[in-house]
């Protein structure tokens, strides 16, 4: 099929483009002591996750249980959960996935967390596996002392469930301006190296030290002691990442969408917030001569210089400024080479809100 004989709006992806963005990625940490564990709030699909796997990746980061049953399903592994899981509906399902066999770790960060997940793992005959979130300068959840810290980790242990090492996230950082991104990545690395510190005077080594971003990859990759770095976004480079790292990967992923009115100054497609956000700034096309400058449920404006040059029935390709929020709200991904279409994946991650 050919991108020609596609309805709109529809996702594309260039497999040659993620493939691409997985090599130099891979190729960055062969050779280094910190490894990669890609997020995968990015691709939501197992065929991107297999190709990470296969090309280095030590295992799979997701922000959610629906994430992390995606990728069991489709036997893919080891994964680590991000993120909190708290309250007695997600608790059953963490431990069906023990249960079934899957590697799975989730972060903690309160004593009541821990002993809720070691009351349904006793319950369910199941050993759960944690690391610990530190709050690395994001203060969104973490611990904040390193005495907090080695308190969570003696508590894993005394509660039976298998104390794993500790994580942080300098989200704050990764879309800073270069030199900016810089001193803030490493203010919060420091911050993590501190609680590792105390984790070790303690006699509670971590095995895992988890950080990073795309934004960060390089920074937080680099850093004595982190052992993984869960960068998403690279495999397939938004508009604003591509603002910050215009050189370093491809973008793999837009949009395909129609003109269906031309009004002199502006036009309009039928790409609107039910396919497309904006949340990240308005998105562009991908020679960057219409800017969708606003959005409606099903439409959006396009204006620019491009504009001129636009007739009823034209196609116009929409790189996303986010891609993760965007192709949430999507079903397929039509992946591409060139222009012909060579496979359909389901975007079987999105909309996994619990």
């Amino acid at each position: 099929m050919r991108l020609t004989e596609l309805d709109t709006p529809c996702l594309l992806l260039d497999l040659d483009r993620v493939e691409w963005n997985i090599a130099r990625m891979a190729a960055f940490f062969a050779e280094r002591p910190a490894k990669l564990r890609p997020h995968f709030k990015t691709p939501k699909t197992p065929e991107v996750a297999r190709r990470q796997l296969a090309a280095g990746a030590i295992g799979i980061t997701v922000a959610k249980l629906g994430e992390a049953e995606v990728l069991a399903d489709a036997g893919l592994g080891p994964i680590l959960v991000a993120n909190q899981v708290v309250g007695a509906p997600k608790l059953r399902r963490l431990v069906t996935l023990l249960a079934r066999g899957v590697d799975i770790t989730v972060a903690v960060e309160s004593e009541a967390n821990v002993r809720e997940i070691a009351a349904a793992a006793r319950e369910a005959g199941v050993t759960a596996q944690a690391i610990i979130e530190v709050d690395s300068g994001m203060h969104r959840c973490g611990t904040v002392s390193p005495a907090e810290t080695v308190a969570l980790a003696r508590l894993l242990g005394e509660s039976g469930i298998r104390y794993r090492g500790i994580m942080g996230y300098e989200g704050h950082a990764v879309l800073l301006p270069a030199e900016e991104r810089q001193l803030k990545a490493e203010a919060a690395l420091t911050i993590v190296s501190a609680h590792v510190e105390a984790l070790l005077e303690a006699g509670l080594a971590p095995e895992i030290v988890s950080v990073g971003g795309t934004g960060t990859y390089a920074i937080a990759g680099s850093w004595p002691g982190v052992t993984e770095v869960q960068a998403g976004s690279y495999v397939f480079m938004d508009g604003r990442y591509q603002q910050m790292l215009p050189v370093e990967f491809e973008s793999a992923l837009t949009l395909l969408t129609t003109v269906i009115a031309v009004r002199g100054e502006y036009a309009v497609c039928d790409a609107g917030m039910k396919s497309l956000t904006n949340e990240f700034g308005a998105p562009k096309s991908v020679d960057g001569r219409l800017v969708a400058s606003r959005l409606s449920e099903e439409h959006a404006h396009l204006t620019g210089e491009g504009v001129a040059g636009l007739a009823v029935g034209d196609r116009v390709e929409i790189l996303p400024s986010h891609g993760d929020t965007t192709l949430n709200l999507n079903s397929v991904y039509h992946v591409r080479r060139g222009d012909e279409v060579v496979a359909e994946w389901p975007i079987l991650g999105a909309r996994k809100y619990h």
